[in-house]
Parts: C-alpha cells; structure tokens; sequence
C-alpha cells in the first residue's frame, strides 16, 4: 500500500485542474457510470436483494476513482491511483481490529450481508451541537446503556458561555474538554476502556493534535476524517492523517456525499460514496469507515433515497471488500416523538441486514439536543433482535416499507420532539415516565412484525 508521504507528493505533483472543473467532470463520469451499469433506484426494494446491482456499483466506483482521482483543494492537484494500488490498498484493509480496552475492549468486525451475529452498537448524539454543561448529562445517559460498546457523542459549540470558534485556541480547548467530559462519564459508569470516536468538536487540525495524548484519545480510540464533497480532501485533513499515523490512533473514513448534488441521485450517490470509501482508505488510511448519505432537502438518512443508498454501498463492500463500515441512524425527528421510533426502525434494520453497525442516534439532523440515551437504546435492541431472527433482506425490506409510510410524508415537516431535560430527570439521569412508555409502545409495535425484544 502507499505510504502518506506518496500521497503528499502527489498532492503537490498531479494535473492541475480548477475546482469547477472537477465538479464538472466527476458529475459527467456519474452519468455515464449509472448508463453503462444500468443503476436503478427502486422505491419499493429499499433493501435490493439484486446482488449484481451492488456488485456493478462496486465496479462503477473503481472505475470512477480510476478516472477522476481525489481533489486537492489547497494545491488545485489531483492525486490519481492505478488498478493495482486501488486493489492493494483494499487488499489490504482490516476485517477486524479491536477498539478500546481492558474488559471494555471490543472486537470490531466487518459484517456480511443477512449476518446472524448482532453488530456492535455505536451509540450517542453523534456530531449534534451542544454546550459543555449539557454535554456530560447527555453522555451519561448513553454510557449507562450496557447495549452500547463504542460511544460517538456530540461536539461542544460553546465553552463557560462563549461560542466555539474553529480554527482557534477555543477549537483545541473545546475538543479537549469534550474527552475530558466523556472520559469522566466513562468513568463513573464502569466503563473506562470503552472505545471513543473522538474530536466531534475538531472542525480543523488544531483541535485534532490537541486531543493526540493518553489523557484524551488514546491510542485504542479513533477520530473522524472527513471526505470534502465529492471526491476531495484538504491539506488539513491530510494533516489530521499524519498526526494519527505517527501517534497510533484509529482513522475513520467520514463520508457524506450529497443527494442532489454533483454526484446526482440515489444511484450516482451509491456510486460516489463506495468510491469515496475507497478514497478513504487509499488516502486516510482509514481502519474503518462511516456510512452517511445526505439528502439535499431532507437531510437525514431516513429518506427512501438514503435508506436504499446505505443498503446497496453496504452490501456492495461487504461482498467486495474486507472494509468495516457503520451506518449513520440519523433522523429527521426529535426524541419524544413516536416518529424518531419509527425512522429508528427503518434506519436500523436496513444498516443492520445488509453488513452495517448502527451508528446513533442523532435526532433532529444534528440540529438540536433533542437526543438521549434511550432511543440508542432502542436502535441496539432492534439491531440484535434482527440479527437473532436471522432476518432475510425481503422480509426486513416489507418491515422497512411499513415504517417508511408512516413517517414518509412528516420529513419536510418533521416533530422535533423535546430538549433532553424535559424527557430524562435530571437528578437520577433516568427517562421520563411518558418517554418510557413511549419506548414500550415502540417495541410492542414492532413485535408485531416478528422482531421480539426481550
């Protein structure tokens, strides 16, 4: 596999190109990719059991990144691969690592499609905006779920009163704090080891090496590297790989290509996104990789097109690669709301059967901290019952459909639901009587689909 230093050089030595230009000829390169493959977006199998499908998106990403490469924003370059790279660095690629430690420590798999085994369950409001006060109640009540193993929570916008500015000391203070804080949640609920995604509050390099040391990610946690949309990276993020290189932590591949956009559709974002994968590894070196799916004008990853674009990428990995990827829960509703239950179903059981680890939940698109720890809960639940019931992807995609109705026409108008203190006490960090009977409705109603949570 290539090292990150041939990655420098060719970021500074490849053809130049404007930004535009790129745009342009990517958008192109999709178009003719979903012609020739024949790529289909089907509302009615948001899990497609069309294993030619995810295996032609598959081959319509390796053509894509052969042809386009990986934009460098700061040099206007572009870094390209040939075949035997592409095939070395998937080759190459982890099917198991193990993350945090001592008795926390987990064994993190890649999943196959319609696997019996219950995936690991990432849990916490992933990503959503809060301040450092609310920060660690909000991971205390994640951390005390026993049903989840890795926690992801949330980035700290705002510090003794004072709004976080990237790119500044207030940046590398924010994110050390939001270690800190989650460290000492960790702590307090017996679980120290537990592995961490980190650096939610890292916009830039700056917070990304003021958290490289034991006292705050160590070396058994990992961070988020983003992938620019679409197909580009940053010296800045090319700086965050290095660091974590030299340090010893764990890379994760964060991609987000935008439905609607340059990449087109449902099919050319099925494409963009393996692709982007493969970018992630070959350029982030990635360990392992997060699913997620943007829609342009609904944002979660609740709409039909980005249900069937995580049930095609994570099926067409899992039948292509050894890549370990996630898959990001993230609603359009509120907790509180008997809809975030609803699109917790959809998201999970399609992340689930197709060889994804639920990743969440992050309600309300990351907008409010309208988030707890017991509809994670629930996710991790559905998420094993699914597995226990060795659940075919026909019969989760009838399971699918159903929920998807139901909530289907709320997206553009969705219930934001209720602000973390109004659902959990705020003493003892237990849900609200009426929040936990919602929970319970939730699982009877499931129940009557075939998937028992005991």
């Amino acid at each position: 596999m290539l090292e990150i230093w041939e990655i420098f050089r060719r970021a500074k030595t490849g053809e130049t190109m404007k930004e535009r230009d790129f745009d342009m000829k990517l958008t192109r390169k999709v178009a003719e990719l979903i012609k020739e493959y024949d790529i289909r977006f089907n509302k009615e199998e948001i899990i497609t059991t069309d294993n030619s499908l995810v295996d032609d998106i598959y081959r319509a990403a390796i053509d894509l990144t052969l042809d386009i490469g990986v934009y460098v924003l700061d040099t206007q370059r572009i870094i390209k691969f040939d075949e035997n790279e592409i095939k070395e660095a998937v080759k190459t690629a982890p099917s198991q690592i193990i993350v945090g430690e001592g008795k926390d420590a987990r064994i993190l798999k890649q999943r196959k499609v319609e696997n019996p085994s219950p995936p690991l369950i990432i849990g916490g409001d992933a990503g959503a905006p809060v301040d450092d006060e609310l920060y660690f109640k909000m991971a205390l009540s994640y951390l005390k779920e026993p049903i989840i193993d890795i926690v992801d929570h949330a980035s700290i916008i705002k510090v003794h009163g004072i709004n976080v500015e990237s790119g500044t000391f207030l940046e590398a203070y924010a994110a050390r704090r939001e270690m800190k804080l989650i460290r000492e949640a960790a702590r307090l609920t017996g679980r120290p080891g537990i592995h961490i995604i980190g650096g939610e509050s890292s916009t830039t390099l700056i917070g990304d090496i003021a958290i490289m040391s034991q006292e705050y990610l160590r070396p058994t946690d990992a961070h988020l590297i983003p992938v620019l949309n679409e197909m580009k990276t940053n010296y800045d993020n090319l700086g965050r790989v290095i660091s974590s290189l030299e340090y010893g932590a764990l890379n994760v591949g964060l991609p987000d290509p935008i439905i609607g956009g340059f990449a087109r559709g449902p099919e050319g974002v099925a494409i963009v996104h393996v692709a982007e994968f493969l970018m992630g590894r070959l350029v982030y070196f990635a360990d392992y990789h997060i699913g997620h799916p943007v829609h342009m004008f609904l944002g979660s990853t609740s709409a039909p097109e980005c249900l069937w674009v995580i049930s095609t990428i994570s099926q067409s990995v899992a039948r292509n690669t050894k890549f370990i990827i996630t898959g990001n829960v993230w609603p359009s509703a509120g907790a509180g709301t008997e809809m975030i239950f609803d699109e917790i179903v959809a998201n999970t059981l399609v992340a689930t059967v197709t060889g994804a680890h639920p990743l969440g939940v992050t309600g309300t698109n990351g907008k409010l901290p309208h988030a707890t720890g017991l509809e994670t809960r629930f996710m991790g639940e559905v998420a094993h019952a699914a597995s226990k019931s060795k659940l075919k992807r026909e019969d989760a995609n009838e399971i699918v459909l159903h929920y998807l109705r139901k909530y289907e026409n709320k997206l553009k108008n969705p219930d934001l639901g209720k602000h973390f203190n109004e659902l959990y006490d705020t003493k003892t960090l237990t849900p609200r009587k009426f929040w936990h009977e919602m929970y319970i409705n939730a699982k009877k109603e499931l129940a009557e689909h075939g998937i028992e949570i005991t």
